[in-house]
């Protein structure tokens, strides 16, 4: 029976110790990938002290591939970076702001995009794999509830990568280095998205005659309320800005609750509104990759005349 234990804690150990080692190989190997995965800024150059931005933009995927830096940072002689997200609500865009903050300086103007998707709190799991090998950064756990992770994901060796075999498999081969996918190329967190039109989404939202109620939960209002009091008290200018959508989409959508709520926070905090939602050349789908999203082309034009609207603001 003894013996039998012996050999039970022995094989425990060894499995134990194995995948204690395994993590930290794929750990490893998906921080070295993030350069061939990622579309946006990473958690690894968010987490370094190289961004430092005198402009600094948040948002969502709509943020992500409209404000382009390159632009406005020849416009404006600031230098600027786009933190924003794909898919993600205001919560994760403020988590990454944090982890911005982390290690750079306070931006000298932040922009942050809004719209109907923007004042939701998340309800999947969408892009929770990003942050597995950054367990170990105490501001990355202390958000890490907003994914539901548990002590488990955070213990057990390799529990967070369990049942997910192609992540696993990713890290271990850019370990070595071999990548799996080929390098993304973005300018300061900029998705350069060089796409003609696709108007599925559009198509079916006239087929089916469909409203879009926009998002605004309370508990996000609340969020950002907080984070604007932080910001008024670290004096970081602050500007709301909703980035061109193509005019059939914005039609149908229903935004009065969400705009009403930005305009109180607007007003309590002396934060201009820069509305470019109906832009002379916003139903024109050339400039769109879809209904919600501007291509590069779009981009180019947006931030130009952005760039010069804020450019007196940040003298």
């Amino acid at each position: 029976m003894k013996k039998f234990i012996r050999t039970c804690l022995l094989f425990a150990g060894v499995a134990i110790i194995g995948a204690v080692l395994l993590q930290r190989v794929v750990d490893y190997g998906l921080k070295k990938m993030t350069n061939h995965t990622s579309t946006q800024t990473s958690i690894a150059q968010l987490l370094s002290d190289t961004l430092n931005a005198d402009i600094l933009i948040m948002g969502n995927s709509r943020a992500l591939c409209s404000y382009n830096p390159a632009i406005i940072e020849q416009e404006t002689d600031m230098r600027t970076w786009n933190i924003s997200v794909s898919g993600q609500p205001f919560g994760i865009s403020h988590f990454r702001y944090q982890l911005y903050t982390q290690h750079n300086k306070k931006p000298k103007l932040l922009i942050i995009n809004i719209d109907n998707n923007e004042l939701e709190m998340i309800e999947n799991g969408f892009g929770r794999e990003e942050y597995y090998p950054y367990f170990s950064d105490s501001t990355v756990r202390s958000y890490l509830d907003i994914y539901g992770f548990t002590w488990k994901d955070f213990y057990i060796p390799m529990y967070k990568y369990f049942g997910d075999y192609k992540l696993i498999g990713y890290g271990l081969m850019s370990s070595v280095g071999m990548y799996p996918f080929p390098a993304q190329q973005h300018y300061h967190g900029f998705y350069n998205c060089d796409l003609p039109f696709d108007g599925e989404t559009l198509r079916s939202v006239l087929r089916d005659n469909k409203l879009d109620t926009a998002c605004c939960e309370e508990a996000a209002i609340q969020l950002l309320d907080e984070f604007l009091e932080e910001l008024r008290q670290q004096h970081v200018e602050v500007i709301f800005c909703y980035a061109p959508q193509y005019q059939e989409l914005y039609q149908r959508l229903q935004l009065a609750d969400c705009m009403v709520a930005y305009r109180q926070l607007s007003d309590k905090y002396a934060i201009p509104i820069l509305d470019y939602s109906s832009v002379p050349w916003a139903n024109d789908s050339s400039y769109f990759y879809n209904a919600n999203h501007i291509n590069l082309l779009g981009s180019k034009l947006f931030s130009t005349q952005l760039a010069r609207d804020i450019d007196s603001r940040c003298r």
